[in-house]
């Protein structure tokens, strides 16, 4: 009897686990999100909206769509275009022009990128059978009119809502692990007007600082001294860690289950009396998409007004999804899209790309504008439009238009980069990729902010601390203790947009 009843229970287990297998391979969801059923509205005399309304993780929302004629399974359709910003509250594919009348049939299926992960809505019909806010239906109503292929030059958007089929080329831009619908799409856009950041595309780190630089700070997520949006803009800024927690810096300071580094190390538990240099006496903010975003080749235009503080580092940088190339000292490269330091009076800019962490390797691929007084140069003072152009050949970094850096692999692979006869650790690592690695893999998007550290400010002998120096940040606070609140005054960065196109 025992025996089966045990033979029953498996027996079930095993039809419960085909059945699990059958609908997982047929592409139905047993558990999670669902996509919401849409909203068509139809227009007289033309035009339809097809909706879905917004919720927290929604980062895309893609129609498809054929008149009057069933779909082939998962075919772009008549109708095929990603949106990839909300608004009013609802993501909207809109076609101003397509006559629809009663009696048409709307065959459709929809896609929403939802925390990072794909879903879809399959097999959509949709009937008209009156029009929205008129119901009333005219003697006489034109055949819809299917669009055709168009050669009408492409230009950049100036909305994100790309219909992929008019003045299509292939992209040779790749997103979250797949291509590009079409060059010149809008792949990730964040102007910063919801009042507050967006947790569906930006994590906002929580940790202390570490490896290869050692900044002199901790990134907090939750203090609006350090990070807010207001007004349109992404402001982050830097406060004493006393003031943020409290605490004197020979006390124990644990970051909590929220800190966004490996628990139980030292990058979310630190207690100053056991350290040489205490706690880090600074606090500021960094967010990045690295677990909603990456892309590989494309095109990033950020709007930014810089900061004027000594000793602090504005971070507009990608980097990489994953270490194909080295783990360590920035082995898989980061670029930099622009960063500035005073100097003289002025502020110099800053763009390129990282091969290594240490001088004289760290700058070989850096380039340097040196501050005047043009009011065009005032960085920190107004805002500008940092852009990189980033292709399979090379990188290329303007500034309002105005071409400032350009390192590529037409002359000479980066795995060939040497300064003073000291090669690149991990060179033979890098002749295994193309002659751009290791920029030909996909990075995400960073913004923050860094207080000193090593290696950053190796050149600069004017710094109140010294390199590698075991009390280097007691060093360091004990230099901007007395003139904190001045020099605080001047460490804020402003980011008014972020937009990524395809290329």
């Amino acid at each position: 009897m025992i025996m089966g009843a045990r033979m029953a229970d498996a027996s079930r287990v095993i039809v419960l686990s085909c059945c699990l297998l059958t609908l997982l391979l047929l592409g139905v969801q047993v558990l999670g999100y669902e996509v919401p059923k849409a909203k068509i509205e139809v227009f007289y005399p033309k035009g339809f909206e097809v909706s879905i309304p917004h919720e927290e993780g929604i980062t895309l929302f893609a129609f498809h769509g054929k008149l009057n004629e069933e779909m082939e399974g998962l075919e772009a359709g008549t109708w095929a275009r990603d949106i990839v910003k909300m608004k009013n509250g609802r993501w909207t594919f809109r076609d101003r022009l397509a006559v629809l009348k009663p009696g048409d049939t709307l065959y459709y299926w929809t896609y929403v990128i939802y925390n990072g992960l794909g879903y879809r809505e399959d097999d959509g019909t949709f009937v008209v059978d009156a029009y929205n806010g008129n119901g009333t239906v005219p003697a006489t109503t034109p055949r819809p009119q299917v669009a055709t292929d168009s050669t009408t030059p492409w230009i950049w958007p100036s909305d994100p809502d790309i219909d992929i089929r008019v003045g299509c080329t292939q992209p040779k831009t790749q997103v979250n692990g797949g291509p590009s619908r079409c060059a010149g799409q809008l792949v990730f856009v964040d102007e910063f007007s919801a009042g507050k950041l967006d947790t569906s595309k930006w994590l906002a780190e929580r940790r202390f600082s570490g490896s290869p630089d050692y900044e002199f700070n901790v990134y907090v997520d939750d203090t609006h001294n350090t990070l807010r949006v207001h007004n349109g803009h992404a402001i982050l800024a830097a406060t004493a860690t006393k003031r943020q927690f409290h605490k004197n810096l020979e006390a124990k300071l644990d970051l909590g289950s929220g800190c966004t580094g490996v628990a139980n190390t030292a990058d979310c538990v630190r207690d100053g009396r056991q350290r040489n240099d205490r706690l880090p006496p600074m606090v500021t903010a960094q967010f990045s998409t690295r677990q909603s975003f990456s892309f590989k080749y494309g095109r990033v235009d950020v709007r930014a007004k810089m900061p004027r503080a000594e000793w602090l580092t504005a971070q507009l940088w990608l980097q990489p999804k994953t270490p194909e190339y080295g783990e360590d000292d920035y082995q898989s490269g980061q670029i930099r899209i622009a960063y500035t330091r005073p100097a003289n009076d002025k502020v110099d800019l800053y763009m390129g790309a990282l091969l290594n962490a240490e001088e004289p390797l760290r700058s070989a691929k850096v380039c340097h504008r040196v501050g005047s007084s043009e009011s065009s140069d005032d960085w920190s003072d107004s805002f500008h439009n940092y852009t990189l152009e980033w292709t399979p050949r090379e990188l290329k970094w303007l500034v309002d238009g105005r071409e400032i850096c350009r390192q590529g692999s037409e002359s000479i692979a980066f795995s060939e980069t040497s300064v003073n006869g000291s090669r690149l650790p991990n060179s033979q690592k890098l002749e295994e990729g193309t002659g751009l690695a290791p920029f030909d893999q996909e990075f995400y998007l960073t913004f923050g902010l860094a207080v000193g550290g090593f290696n950053e400010y190796f050149y600069d002998t004017q710094k109140p601390w010294h390199e590698r120096e075991p009390r280097a940040m007691t060093d360091f606070w004990r230099h901007q203790k007395p003139m904190l609140d001045r020099w605080l005054d001047d460490a804020h960065l402003s980011i008014d947009y972020v937009k990524v196109y395809a290329l």
